[in-house]
């Protein structure tokens, strides 16, 4: 069985779809880097481009390089310093890693018939930090993440990509979990068995696992 996660408000505690349950990776931004928080969410989170919903949206689908985004609007928002080092604190600071769910991945992940892989809204730095540095890749065979596919995991394309790429029968109906229903819904027109995740119960009381993770 294809078993697939999604990462934030999933695997990482932090941004979650509920605004109540949020943990914003920036909350101290000011204090810490000296940046105005309201001026950076607005600039690189809320205002269109000509072509993307917002400048992280661009990044998300691969269309932007991340460093070379923030780097023209972060002197805007009062920051001086490097554009590494401004990343390094976002990442490390938007890694709040829910233990009681990678608990339960470590467990289906020594199982001989579930395979896990990551679905997920990323930029490649990120991506490539969570698979690296957070060593996501110890749990999970592959990282499918909508810089890479070229597509936002909020359109069909980004499931009938992975589909395609992992051969993906129509009957198979990977499992999948997400705290963004409308995820779940664009997940659920790809033939996938796709859930809101809202806490570890949602996964352990799954009817196409429980009794797996009884073993």
């Amino acid at each position: 069985m294809k078993v697939f996660f999604d990462v934030d408000g999933v695997l990482i505690d932090s941004w979650h779809a509920a605004p109540d349950r949020r943990k914003p990776w920036d909350s101290t931004i000011e204090q810490d880097l000296g940046v105005h928080r309201e001026a950076f969410k607005k600039s690189f989170f809320r205002s269109p481009t000509d072509s993307y919903e917002s400048l992280m949206h661009g990044c998300t689908i691969g269309a932007l390089d991340l460093k070379e985004a923030l780097a023209s609007i972060l002197p805007a928002a009062g920051y001086d310093g490097s554009v590494d080092a401004f990343i390094a604190y976002w990442f490390e600071k938007d890694s709040n890693v829910n233990r009681s769910v990678m608990d339960v991945v470590d467990r289906l992940a020594r199982h001989p018939d579930i395979d896990l892989y990551l679905a997920t809204n990323q930029e490649h730095y990120r991506a490539s930090y969570l698979w690296d540095e957070l060593d996501l890749r110890r749990h999970f065979i592959d990282i499918f993440y909508s810089a890479k596919l070229g597509h936002s995991k909020a359109t069909p394309a980004f499931f009938e990509q992975v589909n395609a790429e992992l051969g993906v029968s129509p009957t198979e109906n990977p499992l999948f979990f997400d705290d963004k229903s409308e995820m779940v819904r664009v997940a659920h027109n790809a033939g996938w068995d796709a859930c809101v995740f809202e806490t570890v119960q949602d996964l352990t009381g799954h009817p196409r696992l429980k009794n797996l993770l009884r073993l």
